[in-house]
């Protein structure tokens, strides 16, 4: 038998690098290296873990929410028109909006709401255009639409449609005091405390504002030859505040401001709206001034007594259970603090549907680990080979 035969019958030695290299598999690294499997289950895990529950601050958890953080190809257009009825808003507005629409790249579906002071048009693109190139496409063809708008028509509104823009809670402030009291309870004391509120984003109130309400007298206006125009015309005229220049002097430099608002109801009702012969006219002579509210048009009540409500709207990312909790515990304080007859509570809240269904899930992972478990153990009959898988 010679060398070349002999070389030949021999067997081959275990582990040839060159075998390893193209026919050993993973299972086969994991085997043979029990320790190198066991710290990559270990580093799995543990990347698992920080991602979940964050590093002491350093690293961010993973976020809980209803919906995905994604924007949608929709963008949302608002015109509003004081006093103006919806079919005028259909004819004035959202017609000339719709067309101009129309003519845009990508656009799939346009849709409209027409009513009473206001309109709102709703453009869908197809889910490949970018949502920020449409936004600036359908902003630019906005500003285009300015001349054709009636005079009076307040600057369109452009935004994008996201549901996690959409409040994920309502809190409910309710009492037995006045309608001014608790709007200006909620203004100044309730929204500086929940915007202080980590992951709080927006609030969204519900309340009517304050303002002044000005009630002609037509007997009066018509025994000083004058107008509802002439008295609107000279409020906008007087009741402003201008900048009125500066002094300066030899090493000192003084501004000059001309105060021409009223502080108080009764400097609004002897405002000089015009003169008669030489005789001041003022407010008070042609109108009633009173201080009250903006129109209502919808009631809001909890538990029977009258009540504001606001919405409570989460940050881009933020975890909405959190903030669900957070917002529940300033509750708490505020309510400790609140005056005798005030009470905050919770009308909804869409945290707890999430933190349900996060907890369903959790208990099916383990359920479905623990049955996978026995049922390795069954077909193995081994607590170690268990263990490890």
């Amino acid at each position: 038998m010679t060398n070349e035969q002999i070389h030949s019958q021999a067997p081959e030695e275990e582990g040839d690098p060159k075998d390893i290299a193209t026919g050993m598999t993973f299972a086969d690294i994991s085997i043979r290296n029990h320790v190198f499997a066991w710290m990559l289950m270990f580093g799995l895990m543990g990347f698992g873990t920080i991602a979940f529950t964050g590093a002491g601050g350093v690293v961010k958890g993973l976020g809980v929410s209803q919906n995905p953080d994604v924007d949608f190809p929709v963008v949302n257009i608002s015109v509003s028109y004081e006093g103006a009825s919806p079919e005028v808003m259909e004819t004035d507005i959202t017609d000339i909006v719709e067309d101009s629409m129309t003519s845009l790249e990508g656009v799939k579906e346009i849709s409209s709401t027409s009513r009473q002071g206001g309109s709102n048009v709703s453009v869908e693109f197809d889910i490949s255009r970018d949502i920020n190139i449409a936004m600036q496409d359908v902003q630019a063809r906005v500003a285009q639409l300015g001349r054709r708008f009636p005079r009076d028509v307040d600057p369109p509104t452009v935004s994008k449609n996201n549901p996690e823009d959409q409040p994920i809670m309502w809190v409910g402030v309710s009492g037995d005091r006045t309608p001014t009291f608790l709007a200006d309870y909620v203004r100044n004391v309730v929204k500086p405390a929940f915007q202080t509120v980590e992951g709080v984003g927006e609030i969204q109130f519900g309340y009517r504002e304050r303002n002044v309400r000005v009630w002609f007298d037509a007997t009066r206006l018509e025994a000083q030859g004058m107008t509802v125009q002439d008295v609107t015309a000279a409020i906008g005229r007087e009741h402003v505040e201008m900048p009125a220049g500066r002094i300066e002097g030899v090493g000192r430099e003084m501004n000059v401001r001309a105060e021409g608002e009223a502080i108080n109801l009764d400097t609004f009702r002897d405002l000089v709206i015009s003169y008669n012969q030489g005789t001041p006219v003022r407010l008070k002579d042609v109108a009633v001034v009173e201080d009250g509210f903006e129109d209502q048009r919808r009631v809001q009540r909890a538990m029977g007594q009258t009540a504001l409500g606001f919405g409570i709207k989460k940050l881009r990312g933020a975890n909405a259970v959190q903030v669900g909790h957070d917002v529940r515990d300033r509750i708490g304080e505020l309510q400790k603090q609140a005056p005798d007859g005030i009470v905050l509570a919770v009308n909804y809240d869409s945290t707890q549907f999430i933190e349900e269904s996060i907890n369903e899930i959790l208990f099916t992972l383990v359920m479905a680990a623990l049955l996978t478990g026995i049922v390795c153990w069954l077909f193995l009959g081994s607590w170690t080979s268990t263990i490890n898988i």
